[in-house]
């Protein structure tokens, strides 16, 4: 799955502008950062993809505000979703049986979820940092703190 993940998402967040190395990802968008994570489950079987911002005052951050940005990690953010996921929900993508012999979910093929993640990076992940943007750059014309 890394593999595949590797081949097909890397080159997908390279054209959207992302540096980093698998499994961080960080792009900088004039001061406010996108970051994303891919996270294994522990049992194996199912990943996620993590994804946490840093606003331009630095205050959804939980590491200094100084923080080198390419060792910013979504798990540093304190607003943070799982890309795919429902109404604040959580979103495994399930390509096998853990060790313990269990599915989290229907099991897919490797370069199926790799493209989808692929494509949920344009329609998922971009529309929630542009929310999340917006808000911040509401919040700054208005002078008031966006982050729950």
């Amino acid at each position: 799955m890394e593999l595949a993940l590797k081949e097909v998402c890397v080159p997908a967040l390279r054209t959207l502008g992302f540096k980093g190395s698998f499994p961080h990802f960080y792009k900088n968008s004039d001061g406010f950062v996108e970051l994303i994570t891919f996270q294994f489950f522990s049992a194996g079987g199912s990943f996620c993809v993590n994804l946490g911002y840093v606003d331009f005052e630095g205050k959804n951050v939980s590491l200094g505000q100084d923080t080198e940005i390419s060792k910013l990690r979504v798990s540093s953010t304190k607003d943070f979703r799982r890309m795919g996921a429902v109404a604040d929900g959580d979103r495994w993508f399930c390509f096998g049986s853990t060790s313990y012999g269990t599915r989290r979910g229907q099991p897919f093929s490797v370069k199926e979820l790799a493209e989808h993640c692929s494509a949920l990076f344009k329609t998922d992940a971009e529309i929630w940092w542009r929310s999340k943007k917006d808000a911040e750059c509401e919040a700054v014309a208005t002078d008031i703190d966006p982050t729950p």
